[in-house]
């Protein structure tokens, strides 16, 4: 267990879920300042790994749900928070001994460090993804066989809706439908499980690879003026795992549309000195794919990044706006997650692409193409 204490790691993770955030999850901005008022309070959220979590307790992911500009537009409410964990724990008739991620970008990556803060519950040192992604059954629990519901749906105001659904793509239209309904952001807590469950189905480590990826652009900046170096060394120091900055340049056109209860949008972007190349990036609340003159050069699971280029500070989403001078970061996924059952449900073409997988390192030319996945 570890016990965050200090305002800078705080501020590190919130830095950290941005980039393995991949655009979306939400602005952690907002849960990065409640969680530092609480820790300011003497309100310490613990980390606990899954080695420490016993088999039989009982763990939920707690996250916010819906498009990420109106959670942050709506801010986070203690008593909304307090008051859905509460619920949960009267419709499981039994108290929860930890907090979960559901994924590790963004907003969703500081919800359950705020709640453990206010409510004394440990959170799991792990989530469902190791990146963000836009539905809820886009996670390694469901392709694991763990299911969403029954899961609590409850917005600022007190609606709850109470969800049992026959399959988690079910869970993710009904949460979807009745989120829209809440003004497209909702807190809610699913995918119930034992501490042995969460062991089996959850990418362990990525709440303190959140801290380790803040820290060492924060590092950078100090040391020498160039976080990218820091960044890619650690980022690279992973086993099975390969970062690159792909495009450097300026964003010359950025859409933005609130759709469905999604964000959804595009960005393209030009070299600083004019030169005819073009990235464009897809959105639906993450980054999906990135294109550089019309070719493919990095796409969902994989992650996409997309930073200020002096100072490395990463951009959600829904931040991109025209004339920002950035630099474009692609990064392998969790090995797991290019697994072909995990293809089926969270690979390009869950997202309307008409094409396969291929990892990034072979769409950059970074290593030759191997056994056909997806």
């Amino acid at each position: 267990m570890y016990i965050i204490n200090s305002p800078r790691d705080v501020q590190d993770m919130a830095r950290g879920a941005v980039v393995l955030g991949t655009g979306g999850g939400g602005d952690p901005y907002i849960g990065e300042l409640l969680v530092a008022a609480e820790v300011a309070n003497g309100n310490f959220p613990k980390i606990i790994s899954c080695d420490e979590i016993g088999d039989d307790d009982f763990v939920l992911v707690f996250a916010g749900v819906g498009a990420p500009s109106i959670l942050v537009e709506n801010l986070l409410s203690k008593t909304a928070m307090l008051r859905v964990l509460a619920r949960a724990e009267a419709h499981f008739d039994r108290r929860v001994d930890a907090l979960l991620c559901m994924e590790i970008g963004g907003a969703n990556s500081m919800m359950p460090l705020a709640l453990g803060a206010i409510s004394g519950v440990p959170v799991l040192d792990a989530d469902g993804i190791g990146r963000a992604l836009p539905q809820l059954n886009m996670t390694t629990f469901s392709i694991h066989g763990c299911p969403v519901t029954p899961s609590i749906l409850m917005e600022e105001r007190g609606n709850v809706v109470t969800i049992e659904a026959s399959d988690d793509k079910m869970a993710e239209d009904i949460s979807r439908a009745a989120t829209i309904a809440m003004g497209a952001g909702a807190f809610c807590m699913m995918y119930p499980m034992s501490g042995k469950r969460a062991r089996e189905v959850t990418i362990h480590g990525t709440i303190s690879q959140t801290l380790e990826i803040g820290r060492a652009i924060r590092e950078g900046r100090n040391s020498h003026g160039d976080p990218f170096d820091n960044l890619l060394r650690y980022l690279n120091s992973w086993p099975d795992r390969t970062a690159k900055i792909i495009f450097d340049g300026k964003i010359v056109d950025v859409t933005h549309e609130i759709r469905n209860g999604w964000h959804w949008g595009q960005a393209r972007l030009q070299p600083l000195n004019g030169g005819g190349d073009d990235c464009v990036i897809e959105i639906q609340n993450e980054f999906t794919i990135a294109r550089i003159n019309g070719e493919t050069a990095t796409i969902v699971p994989d992650l996409i990044t997309v930073l200020d280029r002096e100072s490395a500070e990463p951009l959600t989403s829904d931040m991109l706006a025209y004339g920002q001078r950035v630099k474009v970061l692609s990064y392998s996924c969790d090995p797991v997650l290019r697994r072909p059952e995990a293809l089926d449900v969270l690979g390009p073409r869950a997202f309307g692409f008409d094409e396969d997988f291929r990892p990034m390192e072979e769409l950059l030319g970074l290593r030759e193409p191997q056994q056909a996945v997806g």
